[in-house]
């Protein structure tokens, strides 16, 4: 199998070692968390918990708030913990498991939702996220790489759970790794995506969705210490896909706005920036765009003196290489133990 021995290598060597144990370790704190006893009596306390042991919420600096999103988003804590035990321990299939939990959790996406599961039960499921995306389609898993990351269905989070079960039983060594689970698969794919010094496949600027782009400025915005959020309404009623936060001393609250433009009316975007500047503790208003729309964008916009020194143009192009360069800083500092989810 392609990238096997120089993975096994890796897993076999200091850093790969710590890199490994850290993970295990977040895997029997998630099992405590979630067994059936525990998850009666579940908190807010525990949900912080929960929420310090998934890397999809490592760079969120005020968990408090995630956690009663969470709690609002399922209809209150009783209601919160009822879902979470019927994902986990009821008998029907996962497809309507998976189905039911996330039409009736809000704030809980595919990727916090399928960590949490992979380490509840790393026999059984599997991560999904765009990482995990972007080493499937490097190892020429093509069909499983055409997969959305953020309106993932349940049948076909199983169908994706059958395929890595396969790369699973590929991955044994009867030395290093006799019996793979599918967190040693999720392992791999890291290895495949951030370790390996090869030149990654081009992935074609239509394969992103409108939602993939927001959770990568909401990444990108947590990562850079600010307070990210999506779907914000502002105090001059634009309703814009993602606000990055700072609190600055004296100053008060300073918030730069996205808007991100997939296809649709250049004007309603535009109209809904100007809007949006109109908020004065917005600084900066930013359109995010392939580079062909950045440039309609921009013909548009000339017109408009209101944003002539206002408006900034985002390539979506750039928006992923930032993201991946900001995920690969933070898988660099946890494996030195600068950083502890």
């Amino acid at each position: 199998m392609r990238f096997k021995k120089s993975y096994l290598d890796f897993r076999s060597s200091v850093e790969g070692s710590r890199f490994e144990e850290e993970r295990r370790k977040h895997e029997a704190e998630i099992k405590r968390i979630l067994s059936r006893e525990n998850l009666e009596k579940l908190d807010e306390g525990g949900l912080l918990t929960l929420a310090n042991n998934l890397y999809a919420f490592m760079w969120w600096a005020k968990k408090e708030y995630l956690i009663d999103y969470w709690i609002k988003g399922a209809g209150g804590l009783d209601r919160l913990k009822h879902h979470l035990m019927e994902l986990l321990y009821s008998n029907r299939s996962l497809a309507e498991r998976f189905d039911e939990f996330r039409r009736n959790v809000k704030g809980m996406g595919v990727a916090m939702i399928t960590e949490m599961l992979t380490y509840f039960n790393p026999r059984e499921y599997c991560v999904w996220n765009r990482r995990v995306k972007e080493a499937l389609f490097k190892l020429g898993l093509t069909q499983a790489a055409t997969l959305k990351v953020n309106k993932l269905t349940g049948k076909e989070y199983s169908s994706i759970i059958n395929t890595l079960k396969e790369t699973a039983s590929l991955l044994k060594d009867p030395k290093i790794l006799p019996n793979p689970d599918l967190l040693d698969v999720d392992y791999f794919l890291y290895y495949v995506l951030t370790v390996v010094e090869e030149e990654a496949e081009q992935v074609a600027e239509e394969s992103f969705e409108h939602d993939d782009i927001v959770g990568m400025l909401l990444n990108i915005g947590r990562g850079l210490g600010f307070d990210a959020m999506k779907e914000v309404t502002l105090a001059a009623g634009a309703r814009v896909d993602v606000v990055w936060l700072a609190r600055i001393g004296n100053l008060g609250e300073l918030r730069y706005v996205f808007e991100v433009h997939v296809k649709g009316s250049i004007d309603s975007l535009l109209l809904n920036l100007m809007k949006a500047y109109q908020d004065p503790t917005v600084q900066k208003v930013v359109a995010v765009a392939n580079r062909e729309e950045l440039e309609k964008i921009k013909k548009e916009a000339s017109a408009l003196k209101v944003l002539s020194d206002k408006l900034v143009y985002w390539d979506v192009i750039e928006v992923v290489k930032i993201n991946e360069l900001i995920d690969e800083l933070m898988s660099r500092m946890q494996n030195l133990g600068l950083t502890k989810l």
